[in-house]
């Protein structure tokens, strides 16, 4: 029997080991301004800080805009719970916007509407993510921010790498951008995090919060703080460790090279799975970085996935709706068709494994797998 192909397994890079090892021998204690000075340079933008995972970043970004009880902070139905949640946890109200069904991401006509609805001292921000590394028409979105006063939060944990317009993302024009490090994963073998921005302004209050609030520390090579500051915010330890900015720093470096290896393993499920029977594939560009590779099954997805993983693959779905989870839905008194592209989405879409080390002959076992299903799937 052929051994399971994962949905995701991490790669390790070339430089991972002995960044790792720079630490463990304390050859190097610089693996964190490393970090984000690269960040920096990669993204084009003015200021980074490296935390010690992507929700951190988002939830100090909230806490450099000074979110309180109260506040409104629109975001799409279709998110991960990390960004509801890190508003939750300001006692301030998240307002769902459904998405449009050709790319998953949040919907914009609804989001002016939204906007325009809620207008008021209360409304803070507009949370927007790039579902599977698909970029939204910002230069709308930002006019929008304009119109109505509002800061725009960019949760990049699937755009690392992406372009907007020949811009980096993290670099066009958002008050304050997040990445991940470990995106996909439960269990990951890393945490790691950056918030970036070009305001001055934010940057300082965010690296302020990011370690107790604590002013005028600093460190030794071996993490040592001088017994010398002070405290003058109430804030949270977000800040990374060497060990964990070790092995992120190695996968910035790589990350050219895995977003075009993904690509070419998106080129394959392209051409071999193009007009299979109950199978729709992405629309997507040359410019997509393929975070993920999501595909429509047009009915009995369930089914369907079930019969794959008897094939030995794994897939995983991006994500369920907010609404649907039962502390949103209580919480917010909402119904099942409330959202009712991102129910109908959520009933079709599958995500096919897509990352760095998959071989081809994986991506070809995958390929055979879903066109025997297809075949078979009623």
């Amino acid at each position: 029997m052929p051994n399971t192909i994962e949905f995701y397994k991490p790669t390790i890079q070339k430089n991972t080991t002995q960044y790792i090892n720079d630490v463990l021998t304390f050859s190097d204690s610089s693996k964190v301004q490393k970090l984000e000075e690269s960040f920096k340079e990669f993204i084009g933008c003015e200021y980074a800080i490296a935390t010690n995972s992507g929700t951190s970043a988002l939830h100090l970004a909230m806490c450099a805009l000074d979110f309180k009880r109260g506040d409104k902070v629109i975001c799409s139905i279709n998110v991960f719970p990390s960004i509801p949640e890190a508003v939750r946890h300001f006692d301030a109200e998240p307002i769902f916007i459904d998405i449009e069904s050709k790319n998953y991401n949040i919907d914009l006509d609804k989001l002016e509407k939204a906007l325009k609805k809620n207008q008021s001292k209360k409304l803070k921000a507009v949370i927007i993510n790039h579902m599977a590394g698909d970029v939204l028409d910002m230069e709308r979105v930002y006019a929008l921010g304009e119109t109505y006063k509002v800061k725009i939060i960019e949760d990049a944990s699937n755009a690392m790498g992406a372009e907007y317009k020949g811009i980096k993302v993290g670099n066009s024009g958002g008050d304050i951008t997040v990445f991940s490090f470990a995106p996909h994963l439960c269990n990951s073998i890393t945490n790691g995090g950056v918030l970036v921005t070009n305001s001055k302004k934010i940057y300082e209050r965010a690296l302020l919060l990011s370690f107790h609030g604590m002013k005028g520390k600093s460190c030794d090579n071996y993490g040592n703080v001088n017994y010398i500051y002070d405290v003058v915010a109430i804030g949270w330890k977000y800040d990374i460790s060497q060990l964990h900015a070790a092995y992120c720093l190695a996968e910035l470096e790589g990350l050219k090279e895995s977003i075009t290896r993904k690509k070419e393993i998106a080129t394959i499920y392209n051409k071999k799975l193009s007009n299979i029977k109950h199978v729709k594939l992405p629309n997507f560009d040359n410019t997509h970085i393929f975070s993920q590779y999501i595909v429509e099954i047009d009915k009995n997805r369930d089914h369907f996935v079930s019969e794959l993983k008897k094939e030995n693959v794994k897939i995983g779905v991006h994500y369920m709706p907010l609404h649907l989870t039962e502390y949103y839905k209580s919480k917010y008194s909402m119904k099942v068709f409330d959202y009712s592209v991102a129910l109908g989405v959520f009933q079709r879409v599958m995500s096919l494994p897509i990352y760095p080390s998959l071989s081809n002959e994986e991506v070809n076992r995958v390929c055979d797998a879903v066109i025997k299903v297809a075949s078979e799937h009623i």
